[in-house]
């Protein structure tokens, strides 16, 4: 069977308290992303409480996927629960999954977005049933079409760019783009894709960036 190996940082002991949580959460997100993926190797999960830069502030937690088989995840333990740890493990595993069925680089912004719009879209389907739901994908989900429109006009000329101000469209937004606009597009974007070619996310996920085209 395959698995998520969980390694814990441990030289402070600030995380001993959160083990059991941690362990049980990353379980649960494991459960429901390898069957659904078809995710045959072994990943690796390094939890920490000291990559800052990383974690949403409102939710306590963040991560970013290094490889298809090595994820970097950080805790905020005064805020981080069961249910938002287990999100965004989620979250970053389909990325990791991406990667280890199809290992396209990212090469401009419409990349990027569809990378990050496919992993919100099955962190979106995990937690459809769930009343506690992070900060961030509340956020995605409350936008409208029509605001996820006005950001496509708004980046539009942008798409095929491989420079970019990746932090404003990304996370911090400006007087023109909300916050995580470029998340919130690519789910828009890789919903769009999912009706007009008639697949789930299972399906889709490892699909070529230029396939995503038809959504646009």
């Amino acid at each position: 069977m395959h698995k998520v190996n969980i390694l814990l940082t441990e030289a402070n002991g600030n995380l001993s308290d959160s083990r059991e949580i941690i362990i049980d959460a990353v379980k649960t997100a494991e459960e429901y992303v390898f069957p659904k993926l078809k995710v045959d190797w072994d990943i690796d999960v390094l939890v920490t409480n000291r990559l800052y830069d990383i974690i949403i502030p409102e939710d306590g937690v963040g991560g970013r996927t290094r490889t298809s088989d090595f994820i970097e995840f950080a805790i905020n333990e005064e805020k981080a629960t069961k249910n938002l740890i287990s999100e965004m493990v989620a979250h970053e595993l389909c990325h990791a999954a991406r990667w280890g069925k199809n290992d396209e680089w990212i090469n401009s912004l419409f990349d990027g977005m569809i990378s990050e719009g496919i992993a919100t879209y099955l962190e979106a389907e995990f937690v459809k049933d769930r009343e506690e739901k992070t900060v961030f994908i509340k956020t995605i989900l409350e936008r409208t079409d029509d605001e996820s429109k006005k950001i496509l006009e708004e980046l539009r000329d942008q798409l095929d760019s491989s420079y970019y101000d990746y932090n404003t469209i990304f996370f911090n937004g400006n007087d023109k783009l909300p916050r995580w606009s470029g998340y919130s597009l690519g789910y828009y974007l890789v919903k769009k894709y999912l009706e007009k070619t008639n697949k789930k996310i299972e399906d889709a996920f490892a699909d070529k960036y230029a396939e995503f085209k038809i959504a646009l």
